[in-house]
């Protein structure tokens, strides 16, 4: 079976930055979020040793999840100026390491993430690995498509295919949507049908289906909660297709543009470390003949794998 490693790397950036110290190139560039984010992606490369790889970002760009409700993620703190000098340096590495990144203006890295999981569903012998925070991508898990999602660093990892899912949320993955719509979604910042919780989400679920079936159905749920679907149909309504993830983005992609040996000890590679101070993976790219997240004698870390907190 051939394996497709698709990374979110928002989340991962945004995570190594709030994960790390602050520390700075000397040029004066902060790095600790660029340093965070090549580790992961070193760590989970060797790994999974995908035939495939590529990473994902969001765009600064209104979404159109933002157009249906103005408070949409508006919880969210500005970015910092030394987290956003980072986020095209991580991309530069991309490109000189010959890894394809995507992004579209006006969706998210998840819409995104979501297309090429559609375009790639019906590849025979292929299994994707999807690394994310966001529990919006659970939705798309299936017997072929597992996400991973960090639970302390770089090398404690959980991966959860259609029954990890079902354990960790309660529903199964096509059902996380209708989970999300009903209780709502603090990190981004919608209500969902206020006054239903998890543990009454989840047996409503298994009972009578999604939430359309459970607007069908009204009669034959008991009045308090009747009367709390009726009084939040709008928003359950509503956060059902900001839960939903777009998967027909207009987007060049082939499949094979995203192949993968392996992080090559390229010049321009030692180069880019050495002007970024990044003293730990240059000696790796030039001792190994593809990266490694195994230290050699006389490399020095900034941290440690198990100390990147990452999610």
């Amino acid at each position: 079976m051939e394996k497709y490693l698709l990374i979110d790397g928002s989340a991962v950036i945004h995570r190594a930055y709030h994960a790390l110290p602050l520390f700075n190139a000397q040029n004066g560039t902060p790095t600790n979020a660029l340093y965070g984010f090549i580790k992961m992606l070193l760590s989970l490369t060797k790994r999974i040793e995908p035939n495939y790889f590529s990473v994902v970002y969001d765009t600064p760009v209104r979404t159109f999840r933002k157009e249906l409700l103005s408070s949409y993620q508006s919880q969210r703190p500005p970015t910092p100026e030394e987290f956003k000098v980072q986020l095209p340096l991580t991309q530069k590495f991309l490109q000189k390491a010959g890894v394809k990144y995507y992004l579209k203006e006006g969706f998210e890295a998840d819409d995104v993430i979501a297309t090429i999981a559609n375009k790639v569903k019906n590849r025979d012998n292929l299994h994707l690995y999807i690394l994310t925070g966001d529990k919006d991508i659970l939705q798309l898990v299936n017997e072929r498509v597992t996400v991973i999602m960090p639970r302390t660093g770089a090398s404690d990892l959980n991966y959860l295919d259609p029954e990890g899912v079902k354990k960790r949320l309660g529903v199964s993955p096509e059902r996380v949507v209708d989970y999300k719509a009903l209780v709502g979604d603090p990190s981004d910042n919608y209500p969902g049908v206020r006054g239903i919780g998890p543990k009454t989400a989840i047996k409503l679920l298994e009972k009578y289906g999604g939430v359309a079936a459970l607007y069908e159905q009204l009669d034959q749920l008991d009045q308090k909660t009747a009367q709390l679907l009726r009084q939040n149909k709008e928003n359950a309504l509503l956060c059902t297709k900001l839960a939903k993830l777009v998967s027909n983005v207009e987007l060049p992609f082939t499949l094979e543009e995203a192949s993968f040996e392996g992080f090559t000890p390229k010049a321009e590679l030692i180069k880019f470390c050495e002007e970024y101070t990044l003293s730990s993976i240059k000696h790796q790219l030039s001792k190994l003949k593809t990266f490694s997240v195994q230290e050699e004698a006389g490399a020095v870390d900034k941290t440690d794998d198990n100390q990147l907190s990452f999610f």
